[in-house]
């Protein structure tokens, strides 16, 4: 489906409710599945009410209805013209207008059944209107302007309304009965149809709004560890290296010393200035590659293209882009593991730096395939080749930036393929990442709702054919046996239909279905030619509308092309025996038309589901890809500015003193140790970073005890448990002279923390009660002297 865009439809549309009014009647905002959803039941309303009127306008070319006050024909027309309209703009207007335009839509239709009475001449009618009876377009706007309950109410008006006008207006016959009986069928299929396609709508909105708000906390949670990763980066390699040797009294030229910390000093600036952004996806890294390279590059989903000839075909970028102009829109690729997104680009590189240096005039490009099971790039030129198996040991390049790299990854490969004057291609293989989907089918929800729909329609499908079956040999009395045998057939049809054990049935049994189907409707047909067109009207044919029905309900299990050719059979056996019983076109016409609207609306509308669904799906994953990048960098920012406006308010002052190129003072040595100790804290003191213990620490630094913290848990203890640990090592550091090291042990142990005081250490016990705080080596604790 297309994104909807919108137009001045001012002059059209003047009459109709405000917007805000609009907004005050429907004032819950949907997502694009549930608009595209109603979008395409309001232009199949209007496709119906085309077909409708063109059938009605046959009929009154043949006489077959009244003459009707110009009132109420303005009123019939009027409603019809909404209809369309609303069908002709349901993909250029806002929700809410399309939503006013059903409701007009649906109000004409009401009004047309409530003015009948007072349209009809004196002298009686024939026939009511089929733009009165047929209430399938009515019942399709109502589903969107009303939801459900007014959709069934609106085709139990319009059964209920052509009975009644029937009886007290005339046409009360086995023509008009049974006419109301299968439009009645035919709007309940619409109701059910239709109210799935709704709930799948509203399920994708929902799936894509839970995706996408735990892909954004995913996502926030990686940008910010990518921070946190990058700034402790430029701590370790520089804050601190820089801090630790001012610290020192090492013999180091001062002004080397001094630009050290200016660099240092620069650095943390700058990351506070850099933008945050998400890593690129491996499609646009492989594309920049091969773009660096004077590459060309490709991508195609071999998925979607063993799905048919319809599927997505290869998109190219880069150098030779034009040659697939036109291929269609670039296919999914489902994003690896960062060890595999690493190692693919890594081994592109080389295979591409490779490549030019052995063939510096090749042509070359690179392939990136979306498998059932694994990616793959494929990186391949034209030049002079070579023989793999003579590749010297010494050839890293291949043997390990290539082969190696894919080699060390979990399921993971590489392949090269060459020959003298053959070319060189270099395959790379990895497994193929979960993709992120949504669920297609609309929910849980969705489908429990299609199969109670599915129930109903199936219980009204009996008691519509009985009834018909009983009418017809009424009208008839010596048509009873066929009759009979019509109903059985198609009763039976329907319960090898249901009696399938899996959703779609197999071709045997679809076969079956078909056979007791089509072979009635001959059946049937045969009986019109011996008894010389007597069974050959709408209400005698009542069978080709059953079977029909037994098709919609085929095509709803996936056997469509079955559908379409059982809908063929129906139209070419009531075409050919009306025109072999020489019945006026009309006549013919209206014995056809039916079974032909209600198979195509049926494929119509469930081919648009699955289009929905696949296009729908799409849209909430390219939501769900920019929600990711937003909170990527959003994350990543924050957790940027705050590390960074750590760093200058502790250790940007003294790299600028340092800077100086000043000799530093005792104090000064001091405090860069200090402030070395706190920031080596803060990456790997881990849950041990709190008081007493951090408070404990600095005066021990500042009477120049050297401490280290070490958190080795993993985060695998908890607080209950560190707090005591943490007021014991705290008195245990309070004695230190020299030099101190704390840390937490990992998982396991038969201990849960360790001291080393000046060459002692002491045990925190795994056993110890959480709320025993000794000192030294009291009760659950232990000493040993470290030599």
């Amino acid at each position: 489906m297309a994104a909807t865009t919108s137009i001045s439809i001012a002059p059209l549309l003047s009459g109709l409710p405000e917007p805000g009014l609009a907004r005050r009647i429907w004032p819950r905002r949907i997502g694009p599945g549930e608009r595209t959803a109603r979008q395409v039941l309001v232009i199949d309303s209007a496709l119906l009410i085309v077909l409708v009127v063109l059938v009605h306008l046959a009929m009154v070319a043949q006489g077959g209805q009244g003459a009707f006050p110009l009132w109420a024909t303005a009123i019939s027309w009027a409603a019809a013209g909404a209809t369309l309209l609303a069908g002709i703009l349901a993909r250029r207007v806002s929700d809410h207008t399309l939503r006013v335009l059903a409701t007009v839509a649906v109000a004409g239709y009401y009004a047309t059944l409530v003015s009948f009475p007072f349209a009809v001449p004196v002298e009686g009618i024939a026939r009511i209107p089929w733009t009165l009876s047929a209430s399938g377009a009515a019942a399709a706007a109502a589903l969107v302007a009303g939801g459900r309950g007014l959709a069934w109410l609106t085709v139990a008006a319009g059964a209920t309304a052509g009975i009644l006008y029937r009886t007290l207006y005339g046409g009360l016959d086995l023509d008009g009965v049974v006419n109301d009986a299968q439009a009645l069928l035919t709007g309940a299929v619409i109701c059910v149809i239709g109210a799935h396609i709704l709930s799948v709508g509203r399920g994708l909105d929902a799936a894509a709004a839970s995706t996408t708000a735990a892909a954004a906390r995913e996502s926030a949670e990686r940008g910010r560890l990518t921070a946190r990763t990058r700034a402790a980066a430029l701590v370790h390699d520089e804050v601190l290296a820089t801090l630790s040797l001012a610290a020192s009294g090492l013999p180091i030229p001062r002004e080397r010393l001094a630009e050290q910390a200016r660099e240092a000093a620069s650095m943390v600036s700058r990351l506070a200035d850099e933008q945050a952004h998400e890593p690129a996806s491996l499609r646009t890294a492989l594309a920049e590659e091969a773009r660096m390279h004077g590459a060309a590059f490709l991508v195609c989903d071999e998925r979607a293209m063993a799905a048919g000839p319809t599927a997505t075909g290869p998109t190219a970028v880069g150098p030779s882009a034009s040659a697939a102009a036109g291929a269609g829109p670039a296919p999914t690729i489902a994003a690896p593991s960062e060890a595999a997104h690493e190692a693919l680009i890594g081994a592109t590189r080389q295979a591409l730096r490779n490549s030019e240096l052995h063939a510096p005039g090749a042509a070359r490009r690179v392939v990136l395939v979306q498998a059932e099971a694994e990616l793959r790039v494929e990186i391949s030129d034209d030049g002079p080749g070579f023989d793999p198996a003579a590749i010297a040991d010494d050839r890293l390049g291949i043997r390990q930036s290539i082969v190696g790299r894919l080699a060390r990854l979990s399921g993971g490969s590489a392949e090269i393929e060459s020959a003298p004057g053959r070319g060189t291609l270099v395959r790379l293989r990895c497994a193929a990442a979960p993709a992120k989907g949504l669920d297609a089918t609309g929910g849980a929800g969705a489908r429990r709702a299609l199969r109670a729909g599915v129930g109903v329609l199936a219980l009204l499908y009996v008691v519509v054919q009985v009834l018909c079956a009983v009418l017809a040999a009424v009208a008839v009395p010596h048509s009873w046996p066929l009759q009979l045998g019509m109903l059985a057939l198609a009763l039976v049809a329907a319960d090898v239909l249901r009696r399938s054990p899996r959703r779609v049935p197999s071709p045997g049994r679809t076969a079956v279905v078909l056979a007791l189907s089509c072979g009635g409707l001959v059946v049937a047909a045969a009986a019109a030619g011996i008894h010389h067109g007597a069974l050959y009207s709408y209400g005698n044919a009542w069978f080709a509308v059953a079977v029909a029905f037994l098709l919609v309900a085929l095509a709803l299990r996936r056997r469509i092309v079955a559908a379409l050719a059982g809908a063929g059979v129906i139209v070419a056996v009531l075409v050919v025996t009306g025109a072999l019983l020489g019945m006026p076109a009309g006549a013919i016409v209206q014995v056809t038309v039916r079974p032909v609207v209600i198979v195509g609306l049926a494929v119509a509308l469930l081919v648009a589901v699955e289009r929905m669904q696949r296009r729908i799906a799409e849209l909430h994953q390219d939501a769900v890809a920019s929600a990711e990048r937003e909170s990527w960098t959003l994350a990543a920012r924050a957790e940027l500015t705050a590390r960074v406006a750590e760093l200058a308010r502790t250790a940007v002052p003294l790299l600028e003193r340092i800077g100086e190129g000043g000799e530093p003072t005792q104090a000064q040595r001091r405090e860069y140790a200090s402030c070395e100790g706190e920031l080596r804290d803060a990456l790997r003191a881990g849950s041990l970073a709190r008081e007493p213990v951090i408070g404990v620490v600095a005066a021990a630094r500042e009477r120049g005890v050297d401490v280290v913290l070490l958190d080795d848990s993993g985060g695998a203890v908890d607080d209950g448990l560190v707090d005591p640990v943490v007021s014991w090592m705290a008195a245990e550091i309070a004695t230190a002279r020299i030099r101190a090291v704390g840390r937490l042990l990992p998982p396991g142990r038969e201990a849960r923390a360790s001291v080393s005081v000046d060459g002692r250490l002491t045990e925190f016990a795994a056993n110890r009660p959480p709320g025993a705080v000794e000192q030294g080596s009291g009760r659950g604790a232990r000493s040993v002297r470290v030599r």
